[in-house]
C-alpha cells in the first residue's frame, strides 16, 4: 500500500491518477481515495485561467474513470476522520464550483453532511477552515448539514481561532460569508476570536490572502469590528507589503501572468473601497505600491478585473493618483483586450468609471472604444436599466 500512496503522489498527469484509479481503485482505502482527490485537484488547477479549467472539468465529467474515483468516495466517506474527509469536501466543492466537473447529488450531500456532524469536535484549524469554505461552494452539501452540525461547525470556529494559520483564516471566513446559517450559529467569542485571529496572521499573509480576507472582511460585520486598531494597522502593512512583492516580480514570470494576479490587485482595491477602518491605515508608500501592482497585473487581467479594478479607482482617490501614465495606459490596453468577453455588468461598469476617470480613458485606442461600443450593443438586452443608464457619456467625457 505504501507503494500505491507514492506513485499517487508522484503522479505527473490527470491521466496518471486516472489510469491508477482504473487499474487499482479497488485496492484504494479512504486514505487513497482522500490522496487521489486532492492529488487529482491541484493537477487539473494547473492551467493557467479559469477557461482552462473549465475545458478539464468537461472532460472530468466525461470520464468514466472519474466516476469511480466518486463512487469511491461515497463508498469511504462513511470512515473518512478529520484531517482527510475535510480534504475530500475541499476537493469536491472545487471540482463543481470553480472546474464543473461534478455536482453533489443528494446521496452524497448527506454523506459530506454526515461526515461534518461526525467529526467537527475532532477538527484542527485547517479542516475547519477547508470544510466551511468547501461548504460554501456545494450549495447540495451545506444544505444538508443539520442544526447540531452548524452547532459543532462554530463550536470548532471558537475553539481553534487563536491557533489557526492565515490561509485557513482566509478559507474560513470565505465560507462563513457565503453560508448564512453557518454565521448565525458562530457565538461572539467566536467572532471576537476571528477578528483576533487577523490581527495575529497578517504578517504571514500572501498578497492572495490579505485580498481573500479583506474581501470577506465586507461581509462579515461581527468580524470586522472585532478586529482592532492594530489589527486593521496590520492589514494595512500587509496589502502594501504584498503590493510591492507583486511590483517586483519579473515581467513574465508565471506569478504575475496568471489571471489569479490581476484578480488579487482588483479585489484588494475593491474591499478598501469599503472597508475604511483598512484604508485610513495605509500609507503613502503602500498606495504607491499598490498604484504600481495595477500596471504590473493589468496584462492578466480578467474582464471582470478590469471592471472591478476601474470601478475602484473612482472611489479610492488616494489609489487613483498613484496609478502612473503608463498605468493607465495599461489598464487601457486590458479594456481593449477583454471587452469582446465583458458580460452585462462589466461592460456598464467600465464605460461608467471610464467616464469618471479622464487618465483611463484618454489613454483608449479608437479601437478600444469601438470594441466596448460593440460589447454594449451586444449586452444590452441582458442589462438592466441602471446598467443601460451607465453606458452613456463615456466617451464624449474623454
Amino acid at each position: 500500500m505504501v507503494g500505491l500512496h507514492e506513485d499517487l503522489q508522484s503522479a505527473g498527469g490527470v491521466d496518471d491518477i486516472l489510469a491508477l484509479v482504473s487499474k487499482r481503485g479497488d485496492r484504494f482505502t479512504s486514505f487513497h481515495t482522500a490522496v487521489a482527490i486532492g492529488r487529482l485537484l491541484k493537477l487539473a488547477k494547473s492551467g493557467e485561467d479559469e477557461r482552462a479549467w473549465r475545458l478539464e472539468g468537461e472532460r472530468l465529467s466525461r470520464d468514466p474513470r472519474f466516476a469511480r474515483l466518486i463512487d469511491s468516495v461515497r463508498t469511504h466517506c462513511p470512515s473518512f476522520r478529520a484531517s482527510d474527509g475535510a480534504k475530500v469536501l475541499q476537493a469536491l466543492g472545487v471540482l463543481q464550483a470553480d472546474l464543473g466537473a461534478l455536482s453533489v447529488d443528494e446521496v452524497l450531500a448527506a454523506q459530506l453532511a454526515g461526515f461534518v456532524e461526525r467529526e467537527a469536535r475532532a477538527m484542527k484549524p485547517q479542516a475547519v477552515g477547508v470544510s466551511l469554505n468547501a461548504l460554501g461552494k456545494t450549495e447540495a452539501a451545506a444544505a444538508a448539514v443539520s442544526p447540531s452540525g452548524w452547532t459543532g461547525l462554530a463550536q470548532a470556529v471558537d475553539r481553534t481561532a487563536c491557533e489557526i494559520d492565515p490561509q485557513s483564516l482566509a478559507h474560513l471566513l470565505s465560507g462563513v460569508a457565503k453560508l448564512e446559517v453557518a454565521a448565525a450559529a458562530v457565538t461572539p467569542s467566536g467572532w471576537a476570536g476571528l477578528g483576533e485571529a487577523v490581527g495575529n496572521s497578517v504578517s504571514l499573509m500572501t498578497p492572495h490572502v490579505v485580498a481573500s480576507t479583506l474581501i470577506s472582511l465586507c461581509k462579515l460585520e461581527a468580524v470586522a469590528v472585532a478586529v482592532t486598531p492594530s489589527g486593521w494597522a496590520g492589514l494595512a502593512e500587509a496589502v502594501g507589503r504584498g503590493a510591492h512583492w507583486i511590483n517586483n516580480l519579473p515581467d513574465y514570470s508565471p506569478d504575475l501572468m496568471t489571471w489569479r494576479a490581476g484578480q488579487t490587485v482588483a479585489g484588494t482595491l475593491e474591499s478598501l473601497c469599503k472597508l475604511e477602518a483598512a484604508a485610513a491605515a495605509v500609507t503613502p508608500s503602500g498606495w504607491a505600491h499598490l498604484g504600481g501592482a495595477v500596471e504590473k497585473t493589468a496584462r492578466a487581467m480578467t474582464p471582470q478585473a478590469v471592471a472591478r479594478t476601474l470601478n475602484a479607482l473612482c472611489t479610492l482617490e488616494a489609489a487613483a493618483v498613484a496609478v502612473t501614465p503608463l498605468g493607465w495606459a495599461a489598464l487601457a490596453e486590458a479594456v481593449e483586450r477583454t471587452a469582446n468577453e465583458m458580460n452585462p455588468q462589466e461592460v456598464s461598469n467600465t464605460l461608467y468609471t471610464l467616464g469618471v476617470l479622464p487618465a483611463a480613458a484618454a489613454e483608449l485606442s479608437p479601437s478600444a472604444w469601438t470594441y466596448l461600443e460593440a460589447a454594449a450593443e451586444r449586452e444590452a438586452p441582458s442589462m438592466t436599466s441602471y446598467e443601460r443608464r451607465h453606458c452613456g457619456g463615456a466617451r464624449s467625457s474623454s
